[in-house]
C-alpha cells in the first residue's frame, strides 16, 4: 500500500501552507473581494484570476497524484463532538479536481461576454463572480472531504451557490419557479444523504469516511441495504437520474448559459462522484447492488434521450440529455459494482475506467453545446427552434462548435464521446466467465445503449437541422452576428478537448488509470492491463477516422480552389410553389413528429391550436410541445391534495373550537397508548 503524505493542522505543529491551503484561501479572498465596491471590470478581473491562480494551486497537487504520488491526507482538531476533521486527495478526488477547477475559469471568462449588458447596469456583477468562487470550493471541499460534516459542508455550498446563480434573472417569475423547484429537489436529497449519514455514524460511532467503510464491509445485511438506497436516492438527485431529474430542464432553461453549463457539465458530477467514493466504502457489493445500478441507469439514459427528441427550447432539450448521459456512466458504474461482487478484475477495471472517462468526455462537449446555444440565445434573443433557422451562414463558429459537440454527444468517431461508450460496451459484451443468463442481460443492456445513441444522433440532427440550417423563420428583429471572443474562446477550449479525447483517448485513459487502481484494490489481483488493448483500439480507430475526416475536408477545400469557371443560374421549377417562404421548412416538431408518435406513452405531447374557419380565416396556429410525465403527476399529486385538504376543511368547520379541542385530545391519547407500548404501563 502507497504511503500517504500527513499534513497536520494542529495547534502545535502549526499550519503548514499547502497547495489546498493556498486554493481555499485565495478562492475565499477573491470571492470577498469581488463583493467589493469597485468597477465592475475590476470585480470581474478579481474572479478571473483568483479562479486561475486556485486552479494552479490545485494541479500542484493533483497532478503527481494522478502521476501515481500518494494521496494527500490532512487532520485539523476540534472540539466534541466533531473530533479530528481529516481531508484526504486521492487519484478519485484528483480526477474530478483537475478539470472542475478550469472548467469553471472557463465559465467566468464566458460570462463576461454573456453578461456584458449588465456591465452598463446597475447590477452588482461581483456578486455573480463570487459565487462562481464558492462553486470552485465547494469543489476542493466535496472531493477532499474524509469527514461527514466536512462533505456535507462542501454538499451544501455547491447546492446553495448554484441555486443563487440559477436565479440571477430573479425579476423572471419562471425563473424563480425553476430556482425554488432546484432549491427543494437538492435539499430533498441533502435528508436522504443525512439519514444514510445518521445511520452509518449510529454503527461506525465516528464521522470518518474511512469507519464508515469498514462498518459497510463487514456488515451486509438490510441495514446496508437501506443505506445504499438512500445515498442511491440523494445522488440520483444531484446527478438529475430519472425520476429524480424534473428539476433539471427547468433550472438549465431558466440560468444563464455558462451557469447551465457549469451545472450539466461540472456541479452535478459531485453525485456521480459521491457514488464511485461510496461504492469504493463498500468494497464488495451486493450482486443485486450491481443489477440495481445498471437498471436504474439504464431507465435514465433511454428516458433522457426520448425526451430530448420532443423539446422546442434548444436549453431543456440539453438538459433532458444530461439525464441521459449520467445514465450512460451510471451503466459502467454499475458494470464495475457487478465485478466487484463476482470477483472479477477486468469487469472492474472496464467499468469504472468507461464511466468515469465518460463523466470527463460528458463534461467536455456538454459545456461546448451550452455555450453555442447562449451564444444563439444573445444573438436571437430565443431558444425555441421553431423560431430559428439559418444561423450557420451569420454564426459560422459557434455553428461549428456546436456540430462538434453534437458528433461528440452522439458518439461518433473521432470525437470523445464514441471512446468513452466503447469502453462501456467492452464491459457489456464481455467474454468474462460469467453465468449465461448474466450475459444474456447484460447484451439486452448494450442493446438499449445502442438505441439510446440513435435516439441521441437523431436529437442532435434535428437541433442542428432546425437552428443552423436553412433560412431564417423570424424576421422580427435585425439578423443576428457572431458572439464575442470572450464567449468563443471557452467554445474554442472546449472543441480542442473534445477533439483531443476523441483521437488521442490515451490522454483520457491517463486520467481514470488512478482511480481504477482504487477500484481494483479490494480484489487479490489487478487487471488494469485489460485496458491496454481497449485505448490501442480506440487510438487507431480515432486516428484513421480523424483522417479520413481531414481528408475529405480537404478535398472539399481543393475543389472549391480549383473550380472557378463561372456557372449560370436560373430559377429551378418550383412544383407550383415558386414563392418559397421559411414557413415551408420542416420545422423540429414535424422533423421527429412520426419518431414521437412511436412513443406516445412516453413522450407526453401538449397541442395547442387555433384552426381556420371561413373563406378569410383570422391567424391561426399549431404548437406542440413535449411535456415531463414525472413533473406533470408531481404537480397532478399536489393540487389534489390541496382540493382535498380545503374540502376536508369546510366539512370539518375548523373555525370551530369543538373540532381544535378533540384533535388535541385525540392527540394525547395517541402519544399516551405509545407510552404504554413501549415502556409498560404508566405510574
Amino acid at each position: 500500500m502507497a504511503m500517504q503524505r500527513v499534513l497536520s493542522w494542529g495547534p502545535d505543529s502549526g499550519a503548514i501552507m499547502t497547495a489546498l491551503n493556498a486554493a481555499v484561501f485565495i478562492l475565499l479572498v477573491g470571492a470577498a473581494a469581488c463583493l467589493l465596491p469597485l468597477r465592475k471590470t475590476t470585480q470581474a478581473g478579481i474572479g478571473l484570476v483568483s479562479q486561475a491562480l486556485a486552479s494552479g494551486a490545485v494541479w500542484c497537487v493533483a497532478v503527481p497524484i494522478l502521476a501515481g504520488s500518494a494521496p494527500v491526507v490532512g487532520e485539523l482538531a476540534w472540539a466534541y463532538p466533531v473530533g479530528t476533521l481529516r481531508v484526504r486527495l486521492d487519484a478519485l478526488g484528483a480526477f474530478f479536481l483537475i478539470w472542475s477547477l478550469p472548467m469553471t475559469l472557463l465559465g467566468g471568462l464566458y460570462a463576461v461576454g454573456y453578461l456584458k449588458p449588465y456591465f452598463r447596469s446597475t447590477r452588482h456583477l461581483g456578486l455573480h463572480y463570487a459565487l462562481l468562487n464558492l462553486t470552485s470550493l465547494s469543489f476542493v471541499v466535496v472531493y477532499t472531504a474524509d469527514h461527514a460534516l466536512i462533505f456535507l459542508l462542501g454538499w451544501e455550498t455547491a447546492a446553495l451557490a448554484a441555486w443563487l446563480l440559477v436565479i440571477w434573472d430573479y425579476t423572471n417569475q419562471k425563473v424563480r419557479f425553476a430556482g425554488f423547484n432546484y432549491l427543494v429537489s437538492t435539499h430533498i436529497g441533502l435528508i436522504f444523504l443525512v439519514a444514510a449519514f445518521m445511520v452509518l455514524y449510529t454503527h461506525s460511532g465516528s464521522w470518518d469516511l474511512g469507519s464508515f467503510g469498514q462498518w459497510l464491509r463487514a456488515s451486509a445485511g438490510s441495514e446496508r441495504n437501506l443505506v445504499f438506497l438512500l445515498l442511491i436516492a440523494s445522488f440520483g438527485l444531484k446527478s438529475a437520474f430519472f425520476p429524480f431529474h424534473s428539476w433539471l430542464p427547468r433550472a438549465h432553461a431558466a440560468a444563464p448559459a455558462h451557469v447551465s453549463a457549469l451545472m450539466s457539465g461540472v456541479i452535478h458530477k459531485a453525485g456521480l462522484y459521491a457514488l464511485v467514493r461510496f461504492i469504493f466504502l463498500i468494497g464488495k457489493p451486493d450482486e443485486w447492488m450491481g443489477w440495481f445500478l445498471i437498471g436504474f441507469s439504464a431507465l435514465s439514459a433511454v428516458v433522457g434521450a426520448l425526451y430530448t427528441v420532443g423539446q422546442r427550447d434548444l436549453k431543456r432539450l440539453l438538459g433532458y440529455s444530461s439525464t441521459e448521459n449520467v445514465g450512460i456512466a451510471g451503466i459502467g458504474f454499475g458494470v464495475g459494482c457487478l465485478g466487484l461482487s463476482w470477483g472479477n478484475a477486468s469487469l472492474v477495471a472496464i467499468g469504472f475506467a468507461g464511466g468515469l472517462l465518460h463523466v470527463l468526455n460528458h463534461a467536455f462537449f456538454k459545456c461546448q453545446l451550452f455555450y453555442a446555444a447562449g451564444a444563439v440565445y444573445q444573438a436571437t434573443h430565443t431558444v425555441d427552434m421553431e423560431r430559428l433557422g439559418g444561423l450557420s451562414r451569420l454564426m459560422p463558429w459557434t455553428s461549428l462548435s456546436f456540430l462538434l459537440g453534437g458528433v461528440a454527444i452522439a458518439a461518433l468517431p473521432p470525437l470523445n464521446g464514441f471512446a468513452s461508450e466503447f469502453v462501456i460496451y467492452s464491459g457489456l459484451f464481455t467474454e468474462a466467465p460469467i453465468g449465461a443468463g448474466a450475459k444474456v442481460v447484460l447484451c439486452v443492456v448494450g442493446a438499449l445503449l445502442a438505441f439510446v445513441g440513435a435516439v441521441s444522433a437523431l436529437s442532435i440532427t434535428r437541433a442542428f437541422g432546425v437552428v443552423f440550417l436553412g433560412t431564417r423563420r423570424d424576421h422580427g428583429a435585425l439578423p443576428p452576428t457572431e458572439v464575442s471572443r470572450w464567449m468563443l474562446a471557452p467554445m474554442g477550449i472546449h472543441a480542442v478537448g473534445v477533439i483531443a479525447l476523441g483521437v488521442f483517448p490515451l490522454l483520457g485513459f491517463k486520467l481514470v488509470q488512478g482511480s481504477t487502481v482504487i477500484a481494483l484494490g479490494s480484489l487479490p489481483r489487478s487487471a488494469i492491463h485489460v485496458l491496454t488493448p481497449i485505448a490501442t483500439t480506440l487510438t487507431w480507430i480515432g486516428m484513421v477516422s480523424g483522417a479520413l475526416v481531414l481528408a475529405i475536408e480537404l478535398l472539399i477545400w481543393l475543389r472549391s480552389r480549383t473550380i472557378s469557371q463561372p456557372t449560370t443560374t436560373h430559377v429551378t421549377w418550383g412544383c407550383g410553389y415558386p414563392a418559397i417562404n421559411p414557413r415551408m421548412q420542416y420545422t423540429g416538431s414535424s422533423f421527429s413528429a412520426d419518431f414521437s408518435a412511436r412513443f406516445r406513452s412516453v413522450m407526453m405531447m401538449l397541442r395547442r391550436q387555433k384552426a381556420p374557419t371561413g373563406y378569410f380565416p383570422d391567424e391561426s396556429y399549431l404548437i406542440t410541445d413535449c411535456v415531463d410525465a414525472v413533473e406533470r403527476r408531481i404537480f397532478s399529486v399536489i393540487n389534489h391534495g390541496d382540493a382535498s385538504a380545503g374540502e376536508l376543511s369546510d366539512r370539518l368547520h375548523e373555525d370551530d373550537p369543538r373540532v381544535a379541542f378533540a384533535v388535541a385530545l385525540l392527540g394525547i391519547v395517541v402519544i399516551a397508548a405509545l407510552l404504554v407500548l413501549t415502556s409498560g404501563p404508566l405510574p
